[in-house]
């Protein structure tokens, strides 16, 4: 028996050459880079194109459809040909695509902090324990006061032609202290008067 080639290779090269001539067709098949983009952007446009018919043709439809509207509404002694020519020239869409539409200016909130009012003052708090005609009583109120832990002070006032002096308590961080104090001068049998005033 002759030596040669086995069989599988006169089957599978012509198999292979055939295939590279076709790789090579399908090659010369596919665009340059320049012809996809010329592809893509004839695309793009035709894209645009097809959504602009469509909004028109939507925009017509609805304009038809009101001036239709319109027509019917209206009363039989005006429907004259003035009439007629103005509600079919009314473009209902038209006149809202081009129309302003003016969005008052609000004023931005800001928050107020804890403590302070609208004006930004901080707000502080007293108490007004007493008022006495005497210095002597008002010492010993603020004495009493300063021995259950109070931070007094002894303010003089004119009030009629007569010398008063007015024992306070406090100032007090928040109105929340200064509740407590309030609380625990009324069970010394003290009624406070709540005086509020901006810093």
């Amino acid at each position: 028996m002759s030596k040669g080639a086995p069989n599988w290779v006169w089957v599978f090269t012509p198999l292979v050459a055939l295939s590279f001539v076709g790789f090579l067709f399908y090659l010369t098949t596919i665009p340059a880079s320049d012809d996809i983009d010329k592809i893509t952007q004839s695309l793009t446009e035709q894209a645009k194109t097809a959504k602009q018919k469509i909004k028109d043709s939507a925009k017509q439809a609805a304009n038809e459809a009101l001036q239709k509207a319109l027509k019917d509404e209206l009363p039989e002694n005006v429907k004259n040909e003035t009439v007629n020519k103005a509600v079919d020239n009314y473009e209902f869409f038209e006149i809202l695509e081009n129309k302003d539409v003016k969005v008052e200016k609000v004023a931005e909130y800001k928050s107020i902090p804890k403590g302070y009012n609208k004006d930004g003052k901080k707000i502080q708090y007293r108490l007004k324990a007493a008022s006495f005609k005497t210095q002597e009583r008002a010492d010993r109120m603020k004495a009493q006061l300063t021995l259950n832990g109070f931070n007094t002070q002894i303010e003089s006032a004119d009030i009629n032609g007569a010398t008063w002096y007015r024992v306070f308590a406090g100032p007090f961080e928040n109105r929340s202290k200064m509740n407590k104090a309030q609380d625990q001068m009324v069970s010394m049998g003290i009624n406070p008067v709540e005086i509020k005033t901006t810093l």
